[in-house]
C-alpha cells in the first residue's frame, strides 16, 4: 500500500478493529483495478469499503481522505432521497390549471369588484413564486445541490426555505424556533381540488438542536390545530414515533386528524388531517421531510 495512504489511516480516529477492516477494502479496491463500489456491506453491519468510497480515486487518481471518522461516513454514505409520491402535480402546473379552469362571472352587479380582486390575487401569487424559487445551482452545498437536480430534474419548483420563511405566518401561539441552516421544499398537489390534499417535500441542511427546534415547532402547531378543533393537547412523546431505517438514519413520524365537520355543505367536506414523515441524518446533517395536508370545508 503506498505510503500515503498508511499515514492517511494513522489520522483517523477510531478503533484498530475498523481501521483494519478499511485497510482490507482498499487493498482489494486497489487489487481489483475498478472503480470504487458504491455500497457494499462489512461484517457486523458496518458499512464496508469506507476507505475505497471515501477517497474516491481510481489505481492512478490523487489520494485524499478526510481526517475524521464523521467526514469518511459523511464521503461513504449515499445521500439518501424520497421519491415524490405518485401521482403529485407541482404547485405551479396546480395554479396555472387552476386560472385556465376557473370562472369568473361577469353577470353580477358585484363582477368588476371580483375582477379585480381575483388580478391582486393573481399578482400576489405570481410575485410569491418570483420570489422564492430557485434552479438547483443556487446551493454550493453539494448534499443539497444533489438532492435539489434530483427533484429539479422530475419537474418539480425548488422554493428556498429562506426566501419562503419571510411568508410564513405567525399562528398564535405557535413557536418558530430555527430549525434550518439552509434547503429547499417542493409543493404539490395530490389528487384533484375537492377531494385531492397538498403535499410538501422540504429539504434541508439541520444540526441536532435545529432538527429538535422543527419537531417541537411542528407539535406547536398540531397543539394549535387541536385547540381550535376543541381537542386536548398532546405531549412531544405521544405526538412523535422516533426510529431508524436500515440506512442507520433516524426517522420521525406522526400525523393529526381532526373531527368531522359538523355541517358538510360539499360531499368532498371532511376532517382536516396532516401527517408528517421526516428522515434525518445527523452525519451530513440533510433531512427530507414530507408533510401531506389535506380536508376541511370548502
Amino acid at each position: 500500500m503506498q505510503d500515503e495512504y498508511v499515514k492517511a489511516f494513522e489520522k483517523i480516529k477510531m478503533s484498530d478493529e475498523r481501521k483494519n477492516e478499511m485497510r482490507k477494502a482498499l487493498e482489494m479496491e486497489l487489487a481489483s483495478n475498478r472503480k470504487p463500489a458504491k455500497r457494499t456491506h462489512l461484517s457486523g453491519g458496518a458499512k464496508a469499503g469506507i476507505a475505497a468510497a471515501a477517497v474516491a480515486v481510481t489505481l492512478a487518481g490523487v489520494f485524499c481522505v478526510p481526517t475524521t471518522r464523521n467526514a469518511i461516513f459523511a464521503g461513504v454514505k449515499d445521500i439518501f432521497s424520497k421519491e415524490v409520491p405518485e401521482g403529485a402535480v407541482d404547485e405551479l402546473e396546480v395554479e396555472k390549471r387552476g386560472r385556465e379552469e376557473r370562472v369568473i362571472p361577469t353577470d353580477v352587479p358585484e363582477a368588476s369588484e371580483i375582477l379585480e380582486a381575483v388580478a391582486q390575487q393573481d399578482l400576489e401569487q405570481d410575485k410569491f413564486f418570483e420570489d422564492v424559487t430557485v434552479t438547483a445551482d443556487y446551493y454550493s452545498d453539494p448534499e443539497l445541490n444533489e438532492l435539489a437536480n434530483f427533484y429539479a430534474n422530475q419537474g418539480y419548483t425548488l422554493m428556498d426555505l429562506a426566501k419562503d420563511a419571510e411568508y410564513y405566518y405567525e399562528f398564535p401561539g405557535v413557536q418558530n424556533e430555527e430549525w434550518f441552516s439552509d434547503g429547499f421544499k417542493l409543493a404539490y398537489q395530490i389528487g384533484d381540488n375537492a377531494y385531492g390534499y397538498m403535499g410538501y417535500t422540504t429539504v434541508f441542511k439541520a444540526t441536532e438542536e435545529q432538527m429538535n427546534n422543527l419537531l417541537n415547532n411542528d407539535l406547536s402547531y398540531i397543539n394549535y390545530e387541536r385547540t381550535e378543533h376543541r381537542q386536548e393537547t398532546v405531549t412531544f412523546e405521544d405526538f412523535w414515533t422516533q426510529g431508524t431505517d436500515e440506512e442507520g438514519n433516524i426517522t420521525y413520524s406522526a400525523s393529526w386528524e381532526g373531527p368531522e365537520p359538523e355541517i358538510k355543505i360539499c360531499d368532498s367536506d371532511r376532517a382536516r388531517f396532516i401527517t408528517y414523515d421526516i428522515t434525518y441524518d445527523p452525519v451530513s446533517q440533510i433531512a427530507i421531510c414530507i408533510e401531506t395536508n389535506g380536508g376541511g370545508v370548502g
